[in-house]
């Protein structure tokens, strides 16, 4: 073997050495800038509880309706449809929260990420809420809609603000967040097969 031969390899194996040592660095910094698994499947099971109460309690206000027009195989294909886009949206909640922890400023949001997305989540709902008593049928105007959606975000920014200086409430706000996430053994099974059935009902 020649020396050239010996200082290309040498060359390589460095080569290598220093790309993987970048790519664990890069992996690192990749992990620090999400929140943990347990944090993320926490707010998982609130977005999930949110998400799929709200679609039972819309069926179930609608359910003597569907009983009168459609027969029980169209109203189990209905509430089939409602509970699958209940569990794409909750996914789809998640991941909004956790690409913006990734993106703001650690303090914004990742650190603490489970009692702060809970806040957020919660914030969401009651301003979904007033959005849908407020609009009855017909869209508000631009500047009530957007003092709906605007006042939510100051009181949330003012809430995490004041939490993050409550060290007993951080912990009552995760207890709470932690045990409704339980109902991610019902919620999400329910969600998966109905999407099973969703797809299967559009194939056929």
């Amino acid at each position: 073997m020649g020396a050239d031969q010996v200082v290309d390899r040498g060359g390589v194996g460095l080569a290598l050495i220093i790309f993987a040592g970048k790519a664990r660095e890069c992996l690192d910094f990749i992990r620090k800038r999400f929140p943990h698994r347990s944090e993320i499947i926490t707010i998982l099971g609130i977005a999930v509880f949110i998400c799929h109460s709200w679609t039972l309690l819309g069926f179930f206000n609608r359910l003597s309706s569907f009983i009168l027009y459609f027969r029980p195989t169209e109203v189990a294909g209905i509430f089939a449809f409602m509970m699958a886009f209940a569990f794409l949206e909750s996914l789809l909640v998640t991941g909004v929260l956790v690409t913006l922890s990734a993106i703001l400023p650690y303090k914004w949001l990742s650190d603490g990420f489970a009692y702060k997305g809970f806040i957020v989540l919660v914030m969401a709902t009651v301003a979904a809420i007033i959005l849908q008593r407020t609009m009855q049928g017909e869209l508000p105007s631009l500047p009530i809609l957007t003092l709906i959606w605007f006042t939510p975000l100051v009181w949330i920014a003012v809430f995490i603000k004041w939490v993050q200086m409550k060290p007993g409430v951080q912990k009552i706000l995760i207890n709470i967040a932690e045990r409704t996430s339980i109902m991610l053994f019902l919620y999400v099974p329910i969600g998966i097969l109905s999407l099973i059935v969703v797809a299967v009902g559009n194939l056929l």
